[in-house]
């Protein structure tokens, strides 16, 4: 009976597995909205959302969000306009239900190359490239499996 308790478990915890995953990105993003809104208030302001600051990718067409991007170079605290973003963008947030990245970008986007492959371009900082900050370094980032692809030291 026990063996079957425990196996009843395994198979419920698996097949919840993919919902599991898909609310803990959702849960993710609320998190750091909340966090933005009251970073904002502690500096004195409120927050305004432009309403594109959340952008969410069904690459293979299946109805499920494979990538979820929350990009605050669209956060507008109105005490602040550099609370947020500054010269070498604003923090992008790109989460799937098993992988997760951020670090500070100008702008983000999702193109289709090679074969149909989704790439995701971020746009630098120059000096992510070793150049003047104006020039514009650009690193693209794939999905394989729900892993967030990348080179290494780039």
């Amino acid at each position: 009976m026990k063996t079957i308790l425990t196996a009843l478990c395994f198979l419920i915890a698996f097949l919840s597995s993919s919902s599991a995953f898909s609310q803990s990105v959702e849960n993710r993003i609320d998190e750091l909205l909340t966090q933005a809104k009251e970073d904002c208030a502690s500096d004195g302001g409120v927050l305004e959302l432009s309403g594109s600051e959340v952008n969410k990718f069904d690459f293979d067409e299946d109805g499920v969000t494979d990538l979820s991007i929350l990009h605050e170079i669209d956060y507008n605290c109105s005490s602040s306009a550099s609370l947020f973003q500054g010269t070498a963008g604003a923090v992008v947030h790109i989460m799937t239900d098993k992988d997760y990245f951020s670090g500070y970008v100008r702008e983000v986007q999702a193109v289709t190359a090679f074969n149909n492959k989704q790439v995701i371009l971020l746009g630098l900082h120059g000096s992510a490239c070793d150049e003047a900050g104006y020039i514009r370094c650009v690193k693209a980032i794939s999905l394989h499996d729900g892993r967030i692809i990348s080179t290494k030291g780039h």
